[in-house]
């Protein structure tokens, strides 16, 4: 398992929102909901999404790889 342990340069974070979803997250960040996209936020936060990626909740801080 890959743990993030630094914030690269250009990197972000989010406050998901009630509503949020991977896609709508990967279309504001990257302008595409694309699986590649997706499969990038997701495996980012793995720990703090847990084992299903269509369950987020709001509050949760994502980090947002560049």
């Amino acid at each position: 398992m890959h743990v993030r342990t630094e914030v690269k340069s250009g990197s972000a974070c989010y406050t998901v929102q009630s509503g949020d979803s991977l896609y709508t997250i990967s279309q504001k960040f990257y302008g595409s909901g694309s699986d590649a996209n997706i499969g990038k936020i997701y495996y980012s936060n793995q720990a703090t999404i847990g084992s299903d990626p269509n369950t987020i909740y709001p509050g949760q801080t994502l980090y947002i790889p560049d």
